[in-house]
């Protein structure tokens, strides 16, 4: 029974688990991964536990189908493929070795090297022909020509037809892909309906060749700093256990390790010494899944978010063992003192309890709609018909899911689009996409056109913006297949011998955008597209840019902020925010829901989203300053606040508008706020070296000379060698003399 005891509390281990949990409550590939490669791994045990030599070959052929199955949900499935090799054969070559050993470490090793070096030679063969992955395939090509080899005598031919069989009908399902695309759905990405373009989408041709042997960060930084790090966060979240029995965070943590460490260690162990061919097995899964996978992968140390996902099958291997190490330290007690064995066996029967229980808050979807909102608010502060140049993911998808998925609580804004003069072609245009959209689409703000400028880098998506979303792009069809391929693309990257300057002029030929290009600067596919997209469609439909797109800086003369975006506008060097509509928008358009409930659970990527909202309210603090109005100012500017999760390093300028406000409008209650502001952002760090100026400017435009030193002089104990401080205490303490006398 013990045996079945260590089967659920791996299972409950594994299934709430950090990133197996994550990936379960998330629309990705992941769970159905782990699904298929832990059902991989059962049918090889299975297997193993039925099989005399290579009998029971229906098992293996079902393992071949899984595998081939599972490629067309992520290609990582393969990653254990080798363990699953070594498990089957192992027992052969150990037999047919059994006399000569040597012999059998010659081949492997002149095998070995003679695989690599067609692995080498392909990889430049598969820039050549732009196939990244040839190298692979010629890869497994090798292998499978010395499995038919060596196996060909104890596989019939009916078992490697049938074999075949099974791996077509496994990818099979991929077929679906170019059916579906054919049909042109709202996201269609890598519009795969062509052989060729199937081709490219299968094979990930957008991503370019890569290769195991050019490291792309230290090997070293790979395990400690990606594969390690992200294990540590897998079991007994430690920032929950930490506010629930009220010790520091370090602690939990070091326990935690701990105790996911023993337990794993001691279950290798424990199955070692009770069946060390099942132990190897298990072991050639994990390596494959850890070491290995970590080696293949090859992430780089600038990835654009973590990739825990790629490890989760090591996580889920490794709690395998502690399963396992949890009824060994029961078995072991059961043999001294039966009682404690029993105790025991209930505390690490509820370990994996605990596990959940850590874990839940930061996996509760329910009532989470920040992802929502902020692609509902993006869309909302945009007027009619507009162009959106967005970053990546986090501002895209939840603009496209606003857009297809009924909210029966969403609420639609639709400002009139101003200074705009659309030609009958672009209203042409713009009829025919949203005739389209509204096949597709149950949203809102189905009027607008999200261009994601990752995807600008693809031929397929500049297609789709200008066949589906009636964005006008007047470049010629060849020359946008051809724009990662061919210098003779007018969309092929290249670097701007000299500066340039580029004018667009508006259909009413009265407004015009003024361009600067500096010499050097390297211009990408998206950047290329981009000026495209504003020459042929600027002052027809309202354009704009999301505030997370970074390198705009040929349009910052032309860029007025509203909020969350900035828009395309024809002046130049003119007040560069819209303050009527940054107002309308973050007072009256924006929605706000699930922000401000510290019920519900915000990982950094909200946090960071969160971080956009606040830009807005600060821009509107600064604009309201400096026309002297500081009710305004100090409201946004406490308002903006709440957006941050690090609030503390706003509280000095809150302070100085503060000293300002109480300075200008010679109000008693003002000034006494602004001291309890200035003592708030000194509480919380004793070391801002503004601080010294705030407070020497606080006591000149207050008066309030006593009250500047005494919180000056808590900034000098952790600044004992600030020269600045010490002058400021002894002028205000001199001023102060003065006056006295």
């Amino acid at each position: 029974y013990l045996a079945y005891i260590a089967g659920a509390i791996a299972a409950f281990y594994i299934a709430f688990s950090f990133t197996f949990w994550d990936n379960s409550v998330e629309a990705e590939v992941y769970a159905g991964l782990a699904l298929t490669i832990n059902m991989i791994a059962w049918i090889t045990m299975i297997w193993i536990e039925k099989s005399k030599g290579l009998s029971h070959q229906h098992l293996l052929l079902l393992m071949v189908y899984l595998f081939f199955l599972g490629f067309g949900i992520h290609q990582t499935v393969l990653q254990v493929a080798p363990a699953v090799l070594f498990i089957v054969l192992y027992p052969m070559i150990s037999n047919a070795y059994k006399e000569d050993s040597g012999k059998f470490w010659k081949l492997f090793g002149l095998y070995t090297v003679a695989i690599l070096i067609i692995y080498i030679i392909f990889i430049g063969i598969g820039k050549t022909v732009h196939v990244p992955d040839l190298s692979k395939m010629a890869f497994a090509a090798a292998i499978v020509a010395l499995l038919y080899y060596y196996l060909r005598h104890d596989i019939s031919p009916k078992t490697w037809i049938l074999a075949i069989i099974l791996i077509i009908i496994g990818l099979s399902p991929h077929i679906f892909l170019m059916i579906r695309s054919e049909h042109r759905p709202f996201i269609n990405e890598g519009y795969p309906h062509t052989l060729k373009l199937f081709k490219d989408y299968v094979l990930r041709t957008q991503y370019g060749p890569t290769s195991m042997f050019n490291r792309r960060a230290t090997f070293l930084y790979q395990m400690k700093d990606q594969f390690l790090t992200y294990f540590s966060w897998q079991f007994f979240h430690p920032e929950t256990l930490a506010q629930w029995i009220k010790i520091p965070v370090n602690a939990i943590q070091f326990f935690a390790n701990l105790i996911v460490t023993f337990l794993g260690i001691i279950g290798a162990y424990f199955q070692y010494k009770k069946n060390r061919h099942s132990f190897v097995y298990l072991f050639a899964f994990f390596f494959m899944a850890s070491i290995a996978m970590v080696f293949v992968m090859n992430l780089s140390d600038k990835e654009v978010r973590v990739r825990d996902y790629f490890f989760v099958t090591a996580y889920n291997f490794w709690a395998v063992w502690m399963g396992i190490g949890s009824i060994a330290i029961v078995a072991f007690l059961m043999k001294k003192i039966k009682v404690i064995a029993y105790i025991a066996l209930i505390l690490l029967a509820l370990l994996p309890a605990v596990n959940m229980a850590a874990n839940y808050h930061i996996h509760d979807r329910s009532n989470q709609l920040i992802p929502l909102d902020y692609g509902m608010n993006l869309l909302n502060g945009l007027e009619e018909n507009a162009i959106i140049f967005t970053n990546g993911d986090n501002d895209t998808f939840p603009l496209w899911y606003a857009q297809a998925v009924h909210d029966p609580w969403a609420k639609e804004n639709i400002y009139p689009a101003k200074d705009v003069y659309p030609t009958a072609h672009t209203k042409k245009l713009i009829k025919d996409a949203l005739a389209y959209k509204k096949t597709q689409l149950n949203g809102i703000r189905q009027d607008v056109s999200v261009a994601n400028l990752s995807l600008l880098n693809t031929p397929w998506y500049l297609k789709q913006l200008r066949d589906l979303e009636g964005v006008e792009f007047n470049i010629p069809e060849n020359h946008i297949d051809l724009c990662q391929t061919s210098p003779s693309s007018v969309l092929f990257p290249r670097r701007v011998d000299k500066t340039r300057y580029l004018t667009v002029y508006s259909p009413n030929h009265a407004d015009s955008l003024n361009l600067k290009i500096k010499k050097d600067k390297v211009l990408y596919v998206k950047d290329l597209a981009i000026l495209q997209i504003i020459k042929d469609n600027f002052g027809k439909r309202p354009i704009y840019f999301a505030v997370t797109v970074p390198d705009i800086q040929e349009y910052k003369n032309h860029l007025k902020n509203e909020g969350m975006v900035y828009r395309l506008v024809p002046e130049s060097n003119k007040e560069e925010l819209d303050v009527k509509r940054t107002m309308t928008n973050v007072d009256s358009v924006y929605s706000y829901r699930s922000i401000f409930d510290d019920s519900i659970y915000k990982d950094d990527n909200m946090m960071r989203l969160l971080n956009n909202y606040g830009s807005g309210f600060f821009n509107l603090a600064l604009h309201f300053r400096d026309k002297k109005d500081y009710g305004k100012a100090i409201d946004y500017m406490e308002r903006g606040i709440r957006f941050f999760y690090n609030k503390k390093r706003f509280y000095p300028g809150l302070s100085q508008l503060y000293v300002e406000a109480a300075y200008r409008l010679i109000d008693i209650k003002m000034y006494k706020e602004a001291y309890e502001h200035i003592e708030n952002a000194i509480y919380y760090d004793k070391t801002d070296k503004h601080m010294a100026d705030i407070l020497y400017n606080a006591a000149l435009l207050t008066g309030d000379k006593q009250k500047s030193i005494e919180l000056l002089t808590k900034l000098k104990v952790y600044q004992t060698q600030n020269n600045k401080i010490n002058k400021y205490i002894a002028l205000l303490q001199e001023q102060k003399k003065s006056v006295n006398q």
